[in-house]
């Protein structure tokens, strides 16, 4: 059905089109985030702490360029839209660069000094770039996905196609770890990088593509008046409801990426104990197993905010997050190193729904600023967000790899005689205490956020009064 408002209902085939972008997104953003520390840390013998800095410096110019994007999507104008040219571009641009950020020059000089390591320059100066030309596909897509429907669960029906697709994709992808390991095929893990790199390549140029050719806009915004992006940021943020999710979700999100290269680590070196081989088997089931255990997180969590409404559905799946970063307690354990994939399980069947409730949240949150200001912005109240997430992804990222120094983790302590038993412990501790003093963090901020089923549905009434007024 539809009003003058646009479409209510969207069909199936066009909500399935418009979620192939998340397998795209998927790629473009995991395939480094397996494999980096791995190929730059482990095989090229690149400081961790360098390495973090390594990764922070694109993700800073990523996040100060999200806004941009965001407001220039808002007021573009061409005669395919205001999104849909710069998905094409950025998804184009973005596979191209994918296999040559683990193509560093003068890979024997990753162990010296800032100043004169080759490896650490690459991957700060085309890692930027690679940054940009990802906002340039994932900020428009995204602001897309919002402007498909106005009807309060529809939105909720269509984003999830994005996080089903996605983890279709995702199921896939630490498996590449283990293939970029598999002698038969690469003498090293960094060529191994390489190929797969190519091969995730075609796969986002092809999914990447398919929202922007499948997926019209609605025609009504292409007129709209353009505002400075400054004036676009002032209006995010004087957003209530926008600050409290932008808090609650950042907290939530940093204290699981802090510890990210500590998890990596941890289970090659404490669960494994070096074994490379076993370690490639946990990282591709335990993807794979988080991967389902999210399709149905999707599903559970949709569930349960059409029976309740979105932000009580959102702090259900935190408590589920939080119960299985305890239960890492007993299931990390080198003695049943496959014990992880049972909390691996618990995690998987919440943290996907949870993030589904945010960005359906979100959709809620610019109606409320279409009523208030008259102009739909999805694109700068997506990209702040984007700029929020990004730039305490840098952060924590540089933090990541000083944790790593400031425990004792050495790489070539750790190939030669091994890890002593107090690292391990530091290790393990940190990895779960600071994942769940975030989640439960996140729950009392999301417990004050104001949009409730009730009010969402009478914001939505007095749009659509106003459009037909103005007919």
């Amino acid at each position: 059905m539809s009003t003058a408002m646009g479409m209510k209902t969207v069909p199936l085939w066009k909500r399935i089109a418009w979620g192939c972008g998340g397998w795209a997104d998927n790629y473009l953003f995991n395939v480094i985030n397996i494999l980096f520390l791995f190929v730059y840390v482990d095989y090229l013998k690149m400081p961790p702490a360098l390495a973090g800095v390594a990764l922070c410096i694109p993700r800073v110019l990523d996040a100060l360029t999200d806004p941009m994007i965001g407001n220039w999507s808002d007021n573009f104008q061409s005669r395919w839209g205001r999104r849909r040219p710069l998905i094409v571009i950025g998804a184009i641009l973005s596979a191209i660069l994918l296999p040559l950020y683990f193509l560093p020059l003068l890979p024997s000089t990753a162990g010296n000094p800032w100043y004169s390591n080759a490896p650490f320059w690459h991957v700060a100066i085309l890692g930027s770039l690679y940054a940009l030309t990802y906002t340039l596909f994932v900020v428009p897509y995204t602001a897309l996905g919002y402007e498909l429907s106005e009807d309060y669960d529809e939105r909720t029906r269509i984003l999830s196609w994005r996080m089903y697709l996605g983890l279709a994709g995702q199921a896939l992808v630490p498996w590449i770890y283990r293939i970029s390991t598999d002698r038969r095929f690469f003498d090293n893990i960094q060529q191994g990088a390489v190929t797969v790199s190519i091969l995730a390549g075609v796969i986002i140029v092809v999914l990447g593509c398919l929202p922007a050719m499948v997926c019209k806009e609605n025609p009504k915004y292409q007129k709209q008046e353009k505002i400075r992006l400054g004036r676009a940021i002032v209006m995010a943020f004087s957003n209530r409801a926008y600050v409290l999710l932008l808090v609650g979700f950042i907290i939530v999100l940093s204290s699981q990426t802090v510890v990210a290269s500590i998890g990596t680590f941890m289970g090659l070196f404490y669960i494994c104990r070096g074994d490379e081989l076993l370690n490639g088997r946990i990282v591709g089931w335990g993807g794979t197993i988080t991967a389902v255990a999210s399709m149905f997180s999707l599903y559970l969590i949709s569930w349960l905010s059409r029976r309740i409404d979105k932000k009580w559905a959102f702090i259900s799946g935190m408590g589920v997050v939080a119960l299985s970063q305890i239960s890492y307690i007993v299931t990390i354990t080198p003695e049943h190193p496959y014990w992880i994939l049972i909390s691996l399980f618990i995690f998987g069947l919440s943290i996907q729904g949870s993030w589904l409730m945010l960005d359906s949240m979100l959709s809620d949150i610019c109606d409320e600023e279409e009523l208030k200001s008259g102009r739909r912005s999805e694109g700068i109240f997506s990209s702040v967000r984007g700029f929020i997430q990004k730039a305490s992804g840098a952060l924590t990222t540089l933090v990541s790899g000083i944790l790593l120094e400031v425990i004792g983790y050495d790489p070539n302590v750790a190939r030669s005689t091994g890890l002593s038993e107090q690292v391990l412990f530091n290790m393990k501790f940190l990895y779960i205490a600071i994942p769940t003093i975030g989640c439960l963090i996140g729950v009392v901020i999301f417990y004050f956020y104001p949009i409730t089923r009730a009010r969402a549905l009478a914001t939505r009434q007095q749009l659509d009064a106003r459009s037909s007024s103005a007919e």
